[in-house]
């Protein structure tokens, strides 16, 4: 049988083990390291959760297309004749007087610099090739245009002639530069969405003007000469396409498109 003395021997080092071990428990929790690691980690993954999760990469076999016509309803307007007689060099380029780009209607009723894009479309990847806005025969190239957050835009000029680029974006930072020397050639970048086209115009000549506007994806396009667009390798879903025009103001249509659909839609303007 075992002696008291033995017994509380016993009893007092288990006593001593347990407070021992207890005790280095509690310094973990009071040290807080530990406990602060996995509450950052809890924190992280709470934020990634409540995010807006970036749509999947859609393979390109699988992405749909959107082609479509934009057409004008009503008589086309005559354009006037521009007057670039105030700089010789501008007037010289145009044997025949160029006409106001504002309204650009085909023989078949087509509408031309017509912006057309997807207004809910996941954020697609950077642009790899720069946009470009050319200044020749004193007149803007192209009219209209949409570009991405972030690419490159190169602002040329073609002319041998002074020209500046004015641009008034409402939410990125608007932009006033010359280009006195044939040949010229700016980069700029816009680091914010554009809801709406905004301006670019030439204060050195009055009736050079352009639109434009930024998106977060690479999904638009611009109707042709015959009224024709195309935007590509778009993930199959339900979205809204938005098309504007500089006099006639914008249009939507809900669009629902499939794996490697190719979805035909038209747009009519009226005059």
């Amino acid at each position: 049988m075992m002696s008291a003395r033995k017994y509380l021997s016993l009893l007092f080092a288990f006593m001593l083990a347990f407070a021992l071990a207890c005790g280095k428990g509690k310094e973990v929790v009071d040290e807080g390291e530990d406990d602060g690691a996995l509450k950052t980690a809890d924190t992280a993954a709470t934020s990634t959760a409540a995010a807006t999760p970036a749509a999947a990469p859609v393979a390109v076999a699988d992405a749909a297309t959107i082609n479509g016509l934009v057409k004008f309803e009503g008589a086309a307007p005559n354009m006037p004749a521009i007057p670039m007689g105030a700089d010789p060099y501008c007037a010289s380029q145009h044997p025949t007087p160029a006409k106001d780009e504002e309204v650009v209607v085909g023989p078949g009723g087509e509408l031309a610099n017509v912006i057309v894009w997807v207004k809910n479309a996941p954020n697609g990847p950077a642009a790899t090739t720069p946009a470009v806005l050319d200044q020749r025969g004193c007149q803007y190239h192209p009219h209209v245009q949409a570009v991405q957050v972030g690419q490159t835009l190169q602002i040329k000029n073609s002319d041998n002639t002074l020209h500046n680029v004015h641009a008034m974006p409402a939410v990125n930072s608007q932009f006033n530069e010359g280009q006195p020397v044939q040949g010229m050639v700016s980069e700029k970048k816009f680091d914010k969405v554009e809801g709406t086209p905004f301006r670019v115009k030439c204060d050195v000549h009055g009736w050079m003007k352009s639109w434009m506007i930024v998106l977060p994806h690479p999904y638009h396009s611009t109707s042709a000469m015959n009224g024709t667009f195309s935007i590509a390798n778009l993930p199959p879903g339900n979205y809204t396409l938005v098309a504007w025009h500089e006099k006639y103001g914008q249009q939507e249509q809900q669009v629902t498109v499939g794996a490697k659909e190719q979805k035909q839609i038209t747009f009519t303007f009226k005059g």
